[in-house]
């Protein structure tokens, strides 16, 4: 453990001294000037400021550990001149239930302070020294206050210089990564945008042709509806009656385009109907077939593809 006291004397001098405990020994270390104070363990301020008292205090043994302060500070008021709130106070235990007790006017304490801002003093405890003298005697100083924390020595500086640098390095290292999967993110945000822009640009492209493809079916359709081009009806059936027998007649006839269905009406069945009507300029029979009704009436019924 490292111990390092800023001493004032009563002229205003300032000396540091540094000291080393060693397997219990504590041993005062050579002054370096490139020392810095903040490197030890426990950094006091020692003072000798005036309108300052030291008590000698014994308390039983009995008296419980957790309540030494709260006594000892009654003990303390009861022998103090002046009011309690006025003051500074210290204990150290002495062993044997025996405490030294020390109170300095808070105005001295500000002088104690204000000369240590004005040095830039950093520091764990601010005591008397008529309280305190060797390291073993300031660590075992209880102090009534704590001092500002503007007084807080700044430890660990090339730790968390360290520290720094490695978060500094992790910022950029981290920066660099994400520029470069921004990078790639931005490429494929590219790309796939072309394949976007491509794949709209052929819908739109085949929406156009199946717009074109559909009026052409329309058109069909309706040329189909109009019945434009289709073969006349008038040599099929110039034909079929010239063909057929006197006890045979056509009692239905419907076309559509080229291919008409039509059924003929028979007293008695007549076995050459096909070779009577059968292909010729006109048309040509896909399909023949009869089938017998009432009285013995024949109905046959026959599909044509007519000619152009």
């Amino acid at each position: 453990m490292q111990l390092c006291i800023w001493e004032i004397s009563k002229n205003d001098t300032l000396v540091q001294r540094n000291y080393q405990r060693i397997r219990h020994v504590w041993r005062e270390l050579a002054f370096s000037g490139d020392s810095h104070p903040d490197e030890a363990d426990f950094v006091c301020l020692l003072g000798s400021p005036a309108r300052t008292v030291v008590y000698d205090i014994s308390l039983p043994a009995s008296l419980k550990r957790n309540a030494e302060r709260e006594v000892l500070f009654g003990e303390l008021v009861a022998r103090l001149p002046v009011p309690a709130e006025s003051v500074c106070w210290f204990y150290r235990a002495c062993g044997g239930g025996k405490f030294r007790v020390c109170a300095v006017h808070r105005e001295e304490m500000a002088r104690l302070l204000e000369f240590a801002r004005s040095h830039s003093l950093k520091f764990d405890l601010a005591i008397p020294a008529v309280l305190a003298e060797t390291p073993e005697e300031i660590l075992q100083v209880v102090p009534g206050e704590a001092p500002p924390e503007e007084f807080r020595p700044v430890r660990c500086r090339a730790l968390k210089n360290l520290c720094l640098g490695l978060f500094a390095l992790t910022v950029v290292l981290l920066g660099v990564v994400i520029l470069l999967r921004y990078h790639d993110f931005a490429r494929e945000r590219d790309r796939l945008a072309g394949i976007r822009s491509a794949w709209e640009k052929e819908l739109r492209e085949e929406r156009r042709r199946f717009g074109e493809l559909s009026a052409d079916q329309e058109l069909l359709q309706e040329l189909r509806t109009a019945k434009i081009d289709a073969p006349f009806v008038l040599p099929v059936l110039d034909r079929l009656t010239s063909g057929v027998p006197k006890t045979m007649w056509v009692t239905n006839y419907s076309q559509n385009y080229d291919s008409a269905d039509l059924t003929l009406s028979a007293s008695k069945d007549e076995p050459n109907l096909y070779r009577l009507i059968g292909e010729n300029e006109t048309y040509a029979i896909m399909n023949l077939r009869k089938s017998r009704g009432y009285n013995d009436t024949v109905s046959f019924f026959v599909k044509l593809r007519i000619k152009h």
